[in-house]
């Protein structure tokens, strides 16, 4: 079976800010960090022609939802007991979610902690991997700027510490600049988009990670195979 890299936009963004962010209005009032219903603006300059766009991320204690609204596809991590999860990918044009278990996630070398999941950067890296280099308050909140090299990639972070959530995240490579900034956030979702309900992923076709390697003639599989690997370079 063809190996698939996981290319999940928890993953694979890092973070950005030399001056202190500006920040949604109502942060300082978000008294439970551990439940979250955030919208951020997603840009990249690798095509100027394409416009910034929604991205909606969602946090339970055992669990957290994306959703990318320009390629309409998000992601579930479910934690079972100490590092093992669940991993459900999302292609909601297509209407299939794609099932990864523990041993699949171990399988393809997938390695990401319950703290990088629920916070979008691994807060172990804060103060050491990237360095700090400023501390402000906005608008109640305190707001630690950091900045660094992650496996190759110059990148910075300015970080909530109250909510352990950035407020705007950058990755820097040669082909473009993609960014994350908060716009919003709250206790509940009070997006138009919600996270996606029981029925509403019941109805998908699932499919198990372990069952592609037989389904190599299936065109959704292969469909599948190409989408997964245009979101890992294009990194959307």
């Amino acid at each position: 079976m063809k190996k698939l890299l996981i290319p999940s936009s928890l993953l694979l963004l890092t973070a950005c800010a030399s001056t202190a962010p500006t920040l949604p209005d109502g942060l300082a009032a978000l008294t439970n960090p551990s439940t979250l219903s955030c919208r951020f603006t997603k840009q990249s300059d690798a095509d100027p022609k394409t416009p910034a766009t929604n991205w909606y991320f969602w946090r339970q204690a055992q669990r957290t939802e994306t959703r990318d609204e320009r390629s309409n596809q998000g992601e579930i991590w479910q934690k079972i007991k100490g590092e093992q999860f669940f991993y459900t990918r999302l292609f909601y044009n297509e209407q299939v979610a794609l099932d990864f278990m523990p041993s699949d996630l171990a399988a393809i070398g997938n390695k990401v902690s319950w703290s990088q999941l629920t916070s979008l950067v691994d807060p172990d890296s804060l103060g050491k991997t990237l360095a700090l280099q400023n501390k402000a308050t906005v608008n109640g909140m305190a707001v630690e700027s950091y900045s660094g090299t992650i496996n190759g990639v110059g990148t910075e972070v300015d970080w909530l510490p109250a909510l352990k959530l950035p407020a705007r995240l950058v990755k820097k490579q040669a082909q473009g600049t993609l960014s994350l900034t908060l716009a919003e956030c709250s206790p509940t979702p009070q997006q138009t988009v919600k996270p996606i309900s029981e029925n509403e992923l019941n109805a998908m076709r699932h499919l198990d990670y372990t069952d592609l390697g037989d389904m190599e003639t299936d065109p959704m599989a292969q469909h599948l195979e190409q989408l997964m690997g245009d979101h890992h370079h294009d990194h959307h």
